[in-house]
């Protein structure tokens, strides 16, 4: 429904139901700018700032003309994992244009046809400013973290993150999210396995990407592990296992498990990825 069918609707109904009438409309407005079908729900982005631009990613910033907040909106664009399956339609739908002819070795730019879908989108809105830090560009450095430092700098700014922060962790844990593939529900021990966001083509296992994310909330990062936590350890790293190899077919020494440290989110959770995903 457009502009013209709600305000027929509010002379209809009198002004009584207006206000009810306009918000519907906002959410309509909001909804085609964001969340609109197919390849037109980033039609109403507007650019403010390249993030980040990487040989397989480009990271956005900017807001949807729609939105008269003007409310931050991230937008993150990924070359996506080839499928197998679509190769020959791949195949006869790419145009090739010349760029480098040297005897046996040619390199080309390839045109894909409309039919595949050549790039994953995530969208964040609205963003935060810890999430603009995060997809912009930044120096790396290696540096020492003494026990000291951890206690007088790390710690107190991990106290200091407010729990909504996290509350997408707990929407997991509490089973508001769809995507878990298993769980051990021990408060201690226990823990949820499911795929990470960057695992799109859940058909491509060399593309798995998974997260074990621990149902103890007071484990917040490697820090806070020593030996009583052996066996929550041992139960992450067997379960999982056998859970990836019945579900999707693929054996402990093709998966890779690892933890960060400093972690994106101040949570305990163990990455398995597929060995011959690219870090």
């Amino acid at each position: 429904m457009g502009l013209e069918g709600l305000m027929g609707q509010v002379e209809r109904m009198g002004a009584g139901v207006g206000v009810a009438v306009v918000v519907m409309y906002a959410l309509w407005t909001w909804q085609q700018a964001v969340l609109g079908a197919g390849s037109k729900r980033l039609q109403d982005f507007r650019l403010v700032r390249v993030l980040k631009t990487t040989d397989t990613e480009l990271a956005l910033l900017g807001n949807f003309a729609s939105d008269w907040k003007k409310k931050a909106a991230v937008v993150v664009i990924q070359t996506a994992p080839l499928n197998a399956g679509s190769l020959a339609q791949l195949l006869a739908g790419l145009s090739l244009h010349e760029i480098l002819l040297n005897d046996i070795y040619s390199t080309y730019q390839g045109d894909v046809p409309r039919d595949i879908k050549p790039f994953k989108i995530n969208v964040i809105y609205p963003a935060t400013e810890g999430h603009v830090r995060k997809h912009t560009d930044q120096k790396f450095h290696m540096v020492v973290e003494t026990k000291e430092a951890y206690r007088k700098i790390t710690k107190p700014h991990i106290e200091s993150i407010p729990a909504e922060k996290l509350e997408w962790v707990y929407n997991i844990l509490g089973h508001e999210v769809e995507r878990i593939i298993f769980e051990d529900p021990h408060p201690r021990t226990g823990f949820v396995l499911l795929p990470d966001f960057k695992w799109s083509d859940p058909s491509n296992v060399e593309s798995l990407y998974c997260l074990a994310i621990v149902h103890d909330r007071s484990l917040r990062s490697l820090r806070d592990l020593n030996g009583s936590h052996l066996k929550l350890l041992r139960n992450i790293r067997n379960a999982s296992l056998e859970v990836l190899s019945e579900k999707f077919g693929v054996r402990a020494s093709s998966v890779r498990m690892y933890v960060h440290y400093q972690p994106t989110y101040y949570h305990l959770h163990v990455h398995f990825s597929h060995v011959k995903m690219i870090h």
